[in-house]
Formats: C-alpha cells, structure tokens, sequence
C-alpha cells in the first residue's frame, strides 16, 4: 500500500510515430530528456522564449517550469500543445509533434578544466577549456556551462570549427554581463586550472547544404557561431558569396579581425565584412557603417536568393527577420540563432 503512495520516480514518455519510449527521471524536463537520447527536438533557447520545442500533449499530466502560455498563441494552447523545454512530467505521457524527429549526436556530460583566457574585446574574452574526452559537435551548435557554485548553467557557441568533426579543446567567446553570475566569477581573477561542468551539443543552428549566397549577421559575442560556421564553409571548399554584418558598440569593441581578414583572403568568392557601430563617438575619425546592424540590410542586392544566418540578441534578430521577410526572402532561407543573457537566461 504505501509503494503506492510513494512519488512517482519517472515517467514514460510515447510519441506518436516514434517507436522508442523515453523514460524521464523525475526532475527533468521533457527536451533534456529528448537530446540525451540524441532526438532532434527543434529548440533555439531551452528556457522557453524562443516556442521552437512546442509539442501536442495528447494524454497525461505535466507541471511547467513557466506557463507556455507565455510565449505560444492561444489557438496552440487550446490544441494542447506546451513546451518541452518547460514541460515536467508528472505521469506517463502521450506526445504527437508537428514533425518527425530525426536523430543527432546524444548530448553528453563532460569536465572541462580551464586552460586559457585572452581578453578579444573590453567585454569579451575567448574561454579555452580541455575536457576529460574528445566531443562531437557541428559549427553553430553550444554547450551549457556549469562554474562552482552555480545551479544553472549558461549557454555558449563554439567559436570554432573542429577538425573531423570533434574536439578536446574547446573555445567559446564569453561577453561579460555585469552581474552575471558565471561571467562575475569568470572575469574576476584568473581562472585557470578551474573546472568547469560541461554539457553539450545542443541547437540546431549550423551551415546548410547549400550554393545561394550568404548573408551573415552578428552581434557581440554572436560573431562566435559565425566564424565557426564560415571556418566549416570555407574547409569544404565555399564559392558561395559571402556579407557579414557585424554590429558592435565601438570600435575599441570590434574583434576577430585578422581572422575575418584571412577567411577573406582565402575565400573563394566574393567576401564583404561591413562592421556597424552603435555608440561610436560622433567625433571619432570613424568611416564606417554607424548605427543599427540591420539597417544595411534594405540596401543588399539580390536578397530574394539569398541564406541567411543571424546570431546575437533578440531584438536584433527579430528586426533582422523582418526586414529580410519584408524584402522577399523565404522564411525557410532564414536560421537564427538568439543569445539570451541572465535577464533571459542565456
């Protein structure tokens, strides 16, 4: 009798046209549970802004972390559909989703020892860290972070393309967010030889297979995925005209220069970097673009055939995305990828 009174320790999880059944430990939402058994659950974000990871709850019980409501329209909820980044099993389940997973590299825990820092820019620092094994991940995807004392962990891009396909030394470009917790911690004092839980890969932001131009736009430390999705592009022998829009504070804020320059040189095809300045000063011999990041875009040619990848705030996406959709471009020739900070919990 009180076996059956105890609190359920999992739950089985059924998706309609899948034909594993997933068994997720109490504690765990549903889209942790679905990339450690390496499912393709389409998610951007993990803390429920982005709406990418929504699924149809056909039977069962689920407690959420926030109210999807928050971020799905009302017609999605009234279907019954919630967000498995927010979604807590509280029985077992019945799931459909809008479209087939595929499968992907099962994210995997890891220690990570921190074994460089350089500073890039006054707010960014480029993190190097060894982990205990070597890890499979594409160009664009990140892994959350875990320092001492922290309960959550924090999400960052690989900020390069890994030979073969795997790696063990790790780089990710970390913007400081005054009182962020991790990035407090991190550029505080010297961190080396400290460790680190590491977790990973996750997103599904990475280079399509693909001959249209591109259109590449970043912001801050979303200069990170880019680079490493142009790197991949240009090891696999790119002829793909190339824009990259990058939108920084000041020019003391500009980085990975020399980098942009030598992926320039060696692309073959036309390669233009337009970097934009939002608080440069007024009497600064600055020639360059100022102001918003995405106001060059109206002035691109040929946009209706071009890619475009986007990385960096939200708000800076989503101006972006209108624009780009505004002038012709499909939304199915658009990936983005929003680096959330503490206030977003990214």
């Amino acid at each position: 009798m009180f076996s059956i009174l105890k609190k359920q320790r999992s739950s089985k999880v059924s998706i309609a046209g899948e034909p594993a059944i997933l068994e997720i430990p109490r504690g765990k939402t549903l889209l942790e549970a679905m990339l450690a058994e390496g499912l393709a659950m389409p998610h951007d974000c993990k803390v429920g802004s982005c709406g990418t990871c929504r699924f149809k709850l056909m039977d069962g019980k689920i407690g959420e972390l926030s109210p999807s409501a928050l971020v799905l329209e009302r017609d999605a909820l009234s279907q019954g559909y919630r967000l498995a980044c927010q979604a807590m099993p509280r029985s077992d389940l019945v799931i459909a989703l809008d479209a087939p997973l595929s499968r992907q590299q099962a994210v995997e825990s890891f220690t990570a020892t921190i074994v460089a820092t350089s500073r890039l820019c006054p707010d960014i620092i480029n993190l190097v860290v060894k982990i205990d094994r070597p890890m499979q991940f594409s160009p664009g995807q990140y892994a959350d972070l875990t320092g001492p004392g922290m309960a959550e962990p924090r999400s960052y891009s690989f900020a390069f393309a890994p030979e073969r396909g795997e790696a063990q030394r790790l780089e990710f470009h970390v913007r400081h967010v005054p009182g962020g917790l991790f990035t407090d911690w991190l550029f505080g004092e010297d961190r080396i030889g400290q460790t680190l839980d590491l977790s990973g890969p996750f997103g599904q932001f990475r280079l399509n297979d693909s001959s249209a131009p591109m259109l590449c736009l970043a912001g801050g430390s979303g200069l990170a995925p880019i680079m490493a999705i142009l790197q991949q592009a240009q090891s696999m022998g790119a002829n793909r005209p190339v824009t990259l829009l990058y939108g920084a504070r000041t020019r003391q804020h500009l980085y990975c220069l020399d980098e942009i320059e030598a992926l320039s040189a060696a692309w073959d095809a036309p390669f233009e970097f337009v970097p934009v300045l939002s608080e440069e000063d007024a009497g600064s011999d600055w020639t360059g673009g100022r102001g918003l990041v995405t106001e060059p875009i109206a002035r691109l040619p040929g946009l209706t055939r071009t890619e475009a990848y986007l990385c960096g705030p939200p708000a800076m996406i989503d101006a972006a995305e209108a624009q780009l959709i505004q002038h012709g471009v499909l939304p199915e020739m658009i990936a983005a990828d929003r680096f959330l900070d503490k206030s977003t919990m990214r």
